[in-house]
């Protein structure tokens, strides 16, 4: 039997979130404390901690629920039978929903960032490499190392537009229509 989430969790969680948004457009992660989210969102340090043992801690549930909404948002309005254009418009996509949320993440060393980041842009990663494995089977144009390696560097792209703070949506695009025409050539 499935157990819906605590309403209260919820209402925690979105608080928290948005706190954390706004102080994130305000200044760097470095000099924001937990008392300071806690205030901003009307929440007790003890609830705080009893959901999170630090604002690192905190900064993982934050980036993974962020980059997790800007997938789904991407796949749920992406509609194309061609792979080439399905994933170049998921890339833009995801590259400007990402820059909208303008937040600093360039703190954060690539170490950190991939692993805060990964799990969601690892069921990205499944889900396009899936694809790619069915389409190269029909046609052979590719073998599946090719498809792993190529949809790898993508993943990369995406890690390091993240983490880079400065958010180049134009050289990221350009690294990303590089690699897939290299990947449906």
């Amino acid at each position: 039997m499935n157990e819906k989430p605590d309403l209260r969790i919820k209402k925690t969680y979105i608080a928290l979130n948005k706190s954390f948004e706004d102080l994130l457009k305000q200044k760097d992660f470095d000099d924001i404390t937990v008392n300071e989210i806690c205030d901003n969102a009307m929440v007790g340090k003890a609830t705080f901690y009893k959901h999170f043992s630090s604002k690192y801690d905190f900064l993982s549930f934050f980036m993974c629920r962020t980059v997790n909404e800007c997938i789904n948002k991407v796949f749920d309005e992406v509609i194309t039978g061609n792979l080439y254009e399905y994933y170049k418009t998921f890339f833009d996509k995801f590259i400007d929903a990402f820059k909208e949320y303008n937040y600093n993440f360039k703190f954060v060393d690539n170490y950190t960032s991939m692993g805060i980041a990964f799990s969601p842009v690892n069921n990205a990663y499944n889900k396009m490499l899936s694809q790619l494995e069915n389409c190269y089977s029909e046609n052979n144009k590719i073998n599946g190392f090719m498809a792993k390696y190529l949809s790898m560097a993508l993943i990369l792209i995406i890690f390091d537009f993240i983490q880079s703070g400065s958010h180049n949506t134009d050289e990221t695009k350009e690294s990303i229509y590089f690699l897939l025409e290299k990947l449906f050539a």
